[in-house]
């Protein structure tokens, strides 16, 4: 053949090679499989035609067909913009879901909102990408087996992408289970307040998700924490931590005392309402900052792999179980392979806060709504009641002031407080005016039921957790009663005496 036919030949070709991937990004890197080095290339940001459709469905599969609605090619485009890593100008950087600002966390709600009320695709945005872990092919993919770690590592990833899409600066918090774990009632968590994911005892009626609903006939979102399964412990983390290999904290080899994904399947099972059903686990909120602590926890688990000289990016375990899970399987999100989970392409540039830690000497809780516990050397969640307390506080330092006709009629030599008119006056309080102990007429204040006041014939009040338990008591007038022991506890100490009632 002349040579020339033979370099326009190649040249044609070559010409139809390039346009066919034209507009199209990819990764090469190379991974050791079964003990074999193969040169891996995976298109990322694809046009998103594969979501949940790349195999065909068992008869098992068949039966759940009511999550496998059909996208179109509004879904698929969508979802398919959804499907990149961050670069070195998209820094990601995730803290404990406590340790976010107010504006941070205002911000999050908002972007999660605003996914909910986008209905320029099928169902609406939150709910369309929610869906994709319902569908049976990602179901199959995503779960008991190797790949739980990195299909969720992409999918989680793919939900941060969304709301930044929304509010470009948002990342998704972890939740670290730990903190609660470790509460003598985790289901009194700060957590399960409107300010945070919303409540726990039933459908959400109050915060940023309450009234959402659940689609394909789910109803309400709703959660009834504690009636089973249990909460991850700090031990637990130990235990996955101590391990090595992905394969011994994984599915299908590792026991249930390593096994990160089974570990987590119980808190889950703990929260119950949607949560507790893997297809439709994924329309509650609080499905994603569980899967950044899991997250969070491979993350370190790799770092600790790298200190020993072992090479994350080609742990993947020869024994792997299901064919799903098969290391050139695909993820069925886009055009990215089972094996490309691990690849350190898809956290390079996510980067997560220290879990929060504390001891005798060593305080890194970092937040408002956590405590040390010296005696367990743990950081622990506030409860809900803690934080309300504490911010009424807050509320009365900010906010109270005394008249100048009132201190300068004597009011700051005041220490007991006896007549009607004096007891109202305490309402208008600046806690620098009084020093000394108060011994009060609490009759003129409000009502109280007969077996309270026999139970308590004298109430000694000198911290925020006093007045909580005596506040726990009162029958009327709530509201005002709050404001008059927290001023009281500034005083070194009050007492109601059995002949004041």
């Amino acid at each position: 053949m002349d040579t020339r036919i033979l370099i326009l030949w190649i040249t044609v070709y070559l010409c139809l090679f390039v346009s066919s991937i034209e507009s199209k990004s990819f990764f090469i890197h190379s991974s050791v499989v079964n003990g074999k080095k193969k040169i891996v290339a995976t298109e990322v940001n694809s046009t998103a035609s594969s979501f949940g459709n790349t195999r065909p469905k068992t008869a098992a599969e068949q039966k759940s067909g009511k999550f496998e609605i059909p996208l179109s090619s509004a879904d698929q485009e969508w979802l398919g913009s959804l499907l990149y890593h961050p670069n070195e100008s998209d820094i990601r950087l995730r803290k404990e879901y406590r340790q976010l600002s107010e504006k941070e966390r205002g911000d999050l709600n908002v972007a999660f909102n605003l996914l909910k009320n986008d209905t320029s695709v099928s169902l609406n945005k939150y709910d369309l990408l929610a869906n994709i872990h319902a569908r049976s092919s990602a179901n199959a993919n995503a779960h008991q087996g190797p790949n739980f770690m990195g299909w969720h590592r992409v999918f989680l990833l793919m939900m941060e992408n969304a709301l930044r899409q929304k509010v470009k600066t948002v990342t998704i918090p972890y939740w670290d289970v730990t903190l609660d774990e470790a509460m003598d009632k985790p289901y009194s968590s700060v957590i399960w307040s409107p300010d945070f994911i919303g409540s726990g005892d039933g459908v959400i009626k109050k915060g940023a998700f309450g009234h959402w609903q659940t689609q394909f006939g789910y109803g309400n979102l709703m959660r009834f924490l504690g009636g089973q399964g249990k909460l991850m412990s700090k031990e637990n983390v130990e235990d996955i931590l101590s391990k090595s290999r992905l394969g011994e904290i994984t599915n299908p080899a590792a026991e249930k005392k390593f096994n990160i994904e089974e570990i987590h399947n119980d808190v889950h099972v703990w929260i119950g309402g949607q949560m507790k059903t893997i297809e439709i686990a994924a329309f509650d909120p609080i499905f994603y900052p569980l899967h950044s602590f899991t997250d969070c926890i491979w993350t370190e688990f790799r770092e600790q792999q790298k200190a020993k000289g072992i090479d994350p990016t080609s742990d993947y375990p020869e024994f792997y179980g299901r064919p799903t899970h098969s290391p050139f399987a695909p993820m069925s999100l886009g055009s990215v392979m089972v094996i490309d989970g691990i690849s350190d392409i898809w956290n390079q540039y996510v980067h997560y806060t220290p879990r929060p830690f504390c001891n005798e000497t060593y305080n890194g809780c970092n937040s408002l709504y956590m405590k040390c516990d010296i005696s367990k050397r743990k950081c622990i969640s506030k409860s809900r009641s803690e934080v309300e307390i504490e911010n009424q506080s807050s509320k009365l330092k900010k906010d109270d002031e005394v008249p100048t006709d009132l201190v300068n009629s004597g009011f700051k030599n005041s220490v007991s407080f006896s007549k009607e008119s004096d007891s109202e006056m305490l309402y208008i309080s600046n806690r620098q005016l009084i020093k000394r102990s108060a011994v009060v007429n609490y009759r003129h204040f409000t009502k109280l039921s007969e077996n309270s006041i026999a139970a308590h014939k004298v109430v000694t009040i000198t911290t925020i957790s006093d007045v909580y338990q005596f506040y726990s008591y009162l029958t009327d007038s709530h509201t005002d009663l709050i404001n008059l022991l927290l001023f009281l506890i500034y005083l070194n100490q009050f007492h109601f005496k059995p002949e004041h009632y």
